[in-house]
């Protein structure tokens, strides 16, 4: 099966959040607040997860990362997204490869990838492939 992924830096506003937040809890608005401060001082923390998402309907639907597109959103900065096909998404859940696909992988990590592959990139926005080509 091959899998097509792309690494993007995206507007939050380009972007569906996988779940809603309740703003009213204290655990949600601590976190968000906490990231909000960090993304305001120091932008998107490269130790930190990419979120990871598919195109949908001229957006981006999110599968993980809903506290840190919505500090990312409130702080104004772009969001690092792991991008899927739809069809590869709707393949892989329930399977082993959803863990694949789902994975937390450090924006720097991505980036190393890319350099890597000697796929560097020229600016943080421009979108990179990812592309592997395992077969199953």
């Amino acid at each position: 099966m091959r899998k097509i992924k792309t690494f993007v830096w995206v507007d939050a506003d380009d972007c569906n959040p996988p779940h809603g937040l309740d703003m009213e809890s204290p655990r949600d608005a601590d976190k968000v607040a906490m990231l909000q401060a960090a993304f305001e001082k120091d932008g998107f923390d490269p130790s930190y997860p990419a979120l990871v998402g598919y195109p949908l309907e001229g957006k981006i639907q999110l599968l993980s990362g809903t506290h840190r597109h919505m500090a990312g959103k409130l702080a104004g900065v772009k969001l690092p997204v792991t991008l899927f096909l739809r069809s590869d998404v709707e393949e892989t859940w329930g399977t082993d490869w959803w863990d694949n696909t789902i994975a937390d992988i450090p924006v720097s990590q991505l980036e190393a990838m890319l350099i890597e592959e000697g796929k560097a990139k020229r600016s943080p926005y421009d979108p990179v492939n990812l592309s592997d080509s395992e077969e199953s």
